[in-house]
């Protein structure tokens, strides 16, 4: 499934309901399709509020790549806002950043905490693609 949305913050309500919805379609137990939720927002928000800040784009998107194969759900995420790649970016040591006072800043260690699998890549047409990976449960009388 593809959705296409402007960047704008009245546009994650809609992501999150359908990241919300094809999770549980996938066979996500509760806590984990939270969890896809959760990630999916908070990796938007960054685009929406670090990495288009300030850019001249005649018309900012975002757009999502959802599909669900034997063993994940898999989420990309494609903008054309600043390279980024939290891969790569080191977060702040919890709880040591909420003694300190931040209330902000999370966003990344919640995508890491949330999700089991993590991919950036700048593409040649100068997209961003963040790939957020949810491993599925294996099936009740599966082979182990």
């Amino acid at each position: 499934m593809t959705l296409r949305k402007p960047a704008r913050p009245e546009s994650l309500a809609l992501v999150r309901a359908i990241v919300t919805q094809m999770a549980e379609v996938a066979g996500l137990p509760e806590q984990e399709v939270g969890k896809v939720e959760i990630a999916v927002d908070e990796a938007c928000t960054n685009i929406l509020e670090h990495g288009y800040r300030g850019l001249e784009v005649k018309q900012p998107e975002i757009e999502l790549q959802i599909a669900r194969d034997d063993s994940a759900l898999r989420v990309q995420i494609f903008d054309r806002a600043r390279p980024f790649d939290m891969t790569t970016y080191s977060v702040p040591t919890f709880p040591d950043h909420w003694h300190d006072g931040h209330t902000r800043g999370v966003g990344i260690y919640l995508i890491r905490r949330c999700m089991d699998e993590i991919n950036y890549r700048r593409l040649q047409d100068d997209r961003n693609m963040l790939e957020l990976v949810k491993y599925l449960a294996p099936a009740a009388g599966g082979t182990t």
